[in-house]
C-alpha cells in the first residue's frame, strides 16, 4: 500500500502527522480497501498511543514535581487538566488498534529461517 506522493508539509501538518493516526488514514489512496486500512492501523496505532501515553506521563510527572508549582494558576494545576485529554487520546488509539486487529487479523509472521549451527560455534 503506497502513500500519496509526499509534498512539503507545514509545521502544523507535521505535528498532526506525528500525533494522530487519523491524519495518515485520511491521506491513504481512495482505492484502499477497508482490510488494508485496518492492517495499517493495526501496525501503527500502537506507536501513536505510546506517544500520547509518554506525553501524559511527562505532564503528570512535571506537575507533581517541585517545578509543577509554576503551572498552578488560581489554585488549579494546569498540567493535570492537559493530562486527561492526552490519556484519553492514547486510550482511543489503543482501542482503534484492537478493533483493527479484530478486523484485519494478526500480522503475518515470516517463516523461520534455516540456521547453520557450525558457524555459530566458530564465533565464540
Amino acid at each position: 500500500m503506497s502513500q500519496r506522493p509526499s509534498e512539503p508539509h507545514s509545521p502544523g501538518q507535521w505535528l498532526l502527522a506525528f500525533w494522530f493516526a487519523h491524519w495518515h488514514l485520511a491521506r491513504l489512496p481512495r482505492d484502499t480497501d477497508r482490510l488494508a486500512r485496518a492492517a495499517w492501523c493495526r501496525d501503527h496505532c500502537g506507536t501513536f498511543a505510546a506517544r500520547w501515553f509518554i506525553l501524559a506521563l511527562v505532564l503528570i510527572l512535571i506537575q507533581t514535581s517541585p517545578l509543577g508549582t509554576l503551572f498552578v494558576i488560581g489554585g488549579t494545576p494546569m498540567l493535570i487538566l492537559l493530562f486527561l485529554p492526552a490519556f484519553l487520546i492514547a486510550i482511543a488509539h489503543v482501542a482503534w488498534q484492537i478493533i483493527s486487529q479484530r478486523r484485519a487479523g494478526p500480522p503475518r509472521i515470516d517463516p523461520p529461517q534455516e540456521w547453520d549451527d557450525q558457524d555459530d560455534d566458530r564465533r565464540f
